[in-house]
């Protein structure tokens, strides 16, 4: 795929953020950073990836998108270990942090000419989806590492994601993803495949139709079934309405309040702030 400069974005361009996603990663950065005594709060770590994002695809409009509840979401309902990490040794536990800040962020983003999405039930994939179809044929660019998200610019032509872990826009996969992790599992959101078939032999089954119904004759439908369910965004059985709850969001208007942001940095004593706050707030003054 050709690089993409920002100028292929510009002027009609909405950006979409997956932001506990990108939380997550601020708060883990701030946490495991050791280098300085004195440690900047891992908001300004997360918006600091904003202005730089704002600055490189020079959107007209920021979108922002929260995940309800992990034990709430509808999935839970059709597969109860869905993103069940309460094992795994590699993600640190910072619950607390990423609810108190994620409070705080969205205080923020009030003031910051964003519209913010949460719905019940909902995780951000859903609610991104929505949207990524009521804007098109506007452009999107989607900011998230979660590989789920990258169905969306295999269906939608006017989207696209980028990693902001790789800070590259995403191939577009050859085969629909949700359809290789309906047949493969995927470890990440602790959802179980067939067994002894991973991505490789997934991707030769979608290849061939003929092989893939002989498959699933031999080892029956109800794993591929509730998989595709799960993982694919357009089976989403509340779509039509988290359309509708996507058009009254954007038809809201949004604020831009420079005196209620220097009272929540202070509320909230949030350090660095005040030293890079010209850098971290200007770019959103643009936005409508």
């Amino acid at each position: 795929m050709p690089h993409l400069s920002p100028n292929s974005y510009m002027h009609n361009t909405a950006l979409l953020v997956d932001a506990r996603n990108v939380l997550y990663r601020a708060v883990y950065a701030s946490q495991v950073d050791n280098k300085y005594e004195i440690k900047y709060h891992c908001l300004v770590i997360f918006l600091r990836q904003f202005a730089g994002w704002l600055t490189k695809f020079n959107p007209d409009s920021l979108h922002v998108f929260w995940d309800a509840p992990r034990i709430t979401v509808w999935r839970k309902k059709l597969l109860e270990s869905y993103k069940n990490r309460s094992s795994s040794n590699y993600i640190l536990n910072l619950a607390e942090l990423l609810s108190v800040n994620t409070t705080v962020a969205m205080n923020l983003f009030k003031h910051l000419n964003v519209r913010q999405y949460e719905r019940e039930t909902m995780e951000a994939d859903d609610l991104i989806y929505a949207a990524a179809n009521v804007l098109h044929p506007k452009n999107t660019i989607i900011v998230s590492t979660d590989s789920d998200l990258t169905q969306i610019p295999f269906m939608i032509s006017s989207s696209k994601v980028y990693d902001p872990h790789k800070m590259k826009i995403v191939d577009t996969p050859t085969h629909h993803p949700a359809y290789l992790k309906a047949i493969a599992g995927d470890k990440a959101d602790c959802i179980k495949g067939y067994p002894g078939i991973g991505p490789k032999k997934g991707e030769l089954l979608l290849e061939n139709p003929s092989k893939l119904q002989q498959f699933l004759d031999i080892n029956g439908r109800d794993v591929y079934h509730r998989n595709l369910l799960i993982t694919d965004l357009s089976l989403n059985p509340k779509i039509h309405a988290n359309k509708l709850y996507v058009q009254r969001i954007l038809g809201t208007m949004v604020n831009y309040d420079k005196n209620r942001i220097r009272d929540l940095i202070k509320e909230h004593k949030l350090i660095g702030m005040d030293i890079e706050y010209a850098d971290l707030v200007s770019p959103f003054l643009k936005l409508s």
